[in-house]
């Protein structure tokens, strides 16, 4: 689904994922699930595109589930928090949070480890910022594509029936969390699309 001229949300993910153009190149903004990744391979087999740059807003498996397929089907350069690469590569496990919820999806919802992945704070490509948004998860970041002015960002917050809200059950530090919705707001772009529910209007 077409959400500017230089964005599209990826249809059938679970947690929602982004084609971004920027001066011509596809850049793809969170990988869904295992099975996420079939979708997301045949939308660039479709446009006949590939994403050179995937760029992750925070580790939950939802997000990261589709990530090795992908790498390995399109070599892309993979950007991700600094302090949840230890986990994307499998050198630590994810923190749940003590919602029973979590504890189970912690335990059945698996993410195959990557080899390569570049700090966050290491980007440095025109057209595209990062904004540090922990709360949801240690490292959760959100993007902003500056042409569009619209900020991905992941699950910091969240859209329930029009209203942006912070997911308790999956949030490890809340205080954290509603700091990083303000900053989100303050930021003032045109649109938020989170990874979950429908885009937000901003400013």
């Amino acid at each position: 689904m077409k959400v500017s001229d230089n964005v599209t949300l990826i249809d059938g993910t679970m947690a929602n994922c982004y084609d971004v153009i920027i001066e011509g190149k596809h850049f793809l903004i969170d990988t869904g699930t295992k099975k996420s990744s079939k979708k997301i391979i045949a939308y660039y087999n479709k446009i006949k595109q590939k994403p050179e740059y995937i760029l992750i807003t925070h580790y939950h498996p939802d997000h990261i589930g589709g990530l090795k397929t992908l790498v390995e089907e399109f070599g892309s350069k993979v950007y991700a928090p600094d302090n949840e690469i230890d986990v994307i590569i499998g050198k630590s496990k994810i923190i749940p949070t003590e919602h029973l919820l979590s504890k189970f999806v912690s335990k059945i919802m698996k993410s195959d480890p990557i080899n390569s992945v570049n700090k966050i704070s290491e980007l440095n490509i025109d057209g595209i910022s990062y904004m540090e948004t922990p709360g949801h998860t240690p490292g959760s970041t959100s993007y902003l594509l500056e042409s569009d002015q619209i900020l991905f960002v992941g699950d910091a917050i969240t859209n329930k029936s029009g209203k942006a809200i912070i997911n308790k059950a999956f949030t490890l530090d809340m205080k954290m969390a509603e700091k990083s919705k303000d900053l989100i707001f303050n930021k003032k772009a045109a649109l938020i699309l989170p990874g979950h529910g429908k885009a937000i209007k901003g400013r």
